[in-house]
C-alpha cells in the first residue's frame, strides 16, 4: 500500500527538506503549519468549497509527512517531537471528519452523517491499537487502511465531491477490516510473546 512508498518519499522529498532546514524550519513549526492548515481546510469543507478544501487538506498533509524527515534529516528527532505530532494527526484526522459530519448533520444528510461518525471511530481506534500495542510489543505498520491510505481516499472524496458518500463506505469497510487486522495481530503477537 501508499505507506510502503515511504522511503522513496522521503528521499524525493530531501531537496525540499533540505530548501526548509536551510530557512531554519523546524519540524515542530511543521507539525504545527500541518494541523492549522488542517483546520482551515476543514472549514472550508464545511462551507461546502470542496475543490479549495480538498487541496489544502492534501497540501498541508504533504508538510505533515515532512516534519519526520526533517527531524532525521537535521538531527534532531527526539521522542517528544513523534509523540506531538501523533497528537496533532489524530485532532487532523478528527477535524477533517468533524468537518464533514457537521456539513451532513445541516444538510440533513442522514448517510453521510452516520458513515462520517463511523470512519472518524475507526480511524481514532485505528491509531489507538497500534499505540497501546506498541506499550508492550514490537507492532509495525499493520492494516489495509494506514494513515496515508485515509488520506489519499479523503482527498479524493471531497475533490470529486460526488462520491463522497463511496468514499466514506470505503473508509468505514476499510476502516474496520484495518481494526480486525490489527486486534488479529496483537492477539498473535501476544500470545507469541508468553510462550517465549
Amino acid at each position: 500500500m501508499i505507506h510502503l512508498l515511504k522511503g522513496r518519499f522521503e528521499k524525493a522529498s530531501m531537496p525540499f527538506v533540505d530548501f526548509l532546514i536551510k530557512h531554519r524550519f523546524s519540524a515542530f513549526q511543521l507539525t504545527l503549519i500541518a494541523f492549522f492548515g488542517t483546520i482551515v481546510a476543514s472549514v472550508l469543507i464545511y462551507f461546502e468549497n470542496w475543490i479549495i478544501g480538498a487541496s489544502l487538506f492534501m497540501f498541508f498533509s504533504l508538510f505533515d509527512a515532512l516534519d519526520g524527515s526533517l527531524a532525521r534529516r537535521n538531527n534532531t528527532a527526539k521522542p517528544i517531537g513523534a509523540f506531538f505530532d501523533s497528537v496533532m494527526d489524530r485532532f487532523s484526522d478528527s477535524a477533517i471528519l468533524f468537518a464533514i459530519i457537521l456539513y451532513a448533520f445541516n444538510a440533513g444528510n442522514r448517510e453521510v452523517f452516520l458513515l462520517g461518525l463511523l470512519a472518524l471511530i475507526a480511524s481514532l481506534i485505528t491509531s489507538y491499537i497500534k499505540a497501546k500495542a506498541e506499550n508492550f510489543l514490537e507492532f509495525g505498520s499493520i492494516g489495509l487502511l494506514q494513515r496515508p491510505e485515509r488520506i489519499l481516499i479523503i482527498f479524493l472524496m471531497l475533490l470529486f465531491s460526488q462520491y463522497l458518500i463511496l468514499g466514506l463506505w470505503i473508509l468505514v469497510i476499510g476502516g474496520y477490516v484495518t481494526i480486525c487486522q490489527r486486534l488479529y495481530s496483537a492477539y498473535q503477537k501476544f500470545n507469541q510473546q508468553s510462550f517465549s
